[in-house]
């Protein structure tokens, strides 16, 4: 007959993963595990597993780093041409860039050794 007379009672299939190809998997602070990126971390990609006491940690530079936008937002209005020149600073300069590469590191190495 044709493709009209096709029998529809079984279970609709499955709907296709969300946004990340066919893994679907999450990492992140809230799952078990982190997944490094090479923009942050020298030895990327790797995958830490979190635990309790690295969740809190991170969790805690989250609250950290809210505030310093904050506080970065609020002296930009006081001091709007320093800003400017911070941003600048920040953005294209690579031995920064580099220096916060591996602080950021080895503060993720601690993170192997507590797991």
């Amino acid at each position: 007959m044709g493709a009209a007379s096709r029998d529809l009672s079984g279970p609709p299939p499955a709907p296709p993963a969300s946004g990340r190809g066919a893994r679907g998997e999450s990492a992140g602070i809230d799952s078990g595990v982190l997944v490094t990126r090479r923009w942050f971390d020298d030895r990327a990609p790797r995958t830490i597993r979190m635990n309790y006491a690295n969740r809190a940690r991170l969790l805690n530079l989250r609250w950290g780093f809210a505030i310093g936008v904050a506080l970065l937002v609020a002296l930009s209005f006081l001091f709007w041409p320093l800003a400017i020149v911070l941003v600048f600073a920040l953005v294209f300069g690579p031995k920064l860039r580099a220096q916060l590469r591996v602080v950021s590191t080895n503060w993720l190495d601690g993170f192997d050794q507590a797991a």
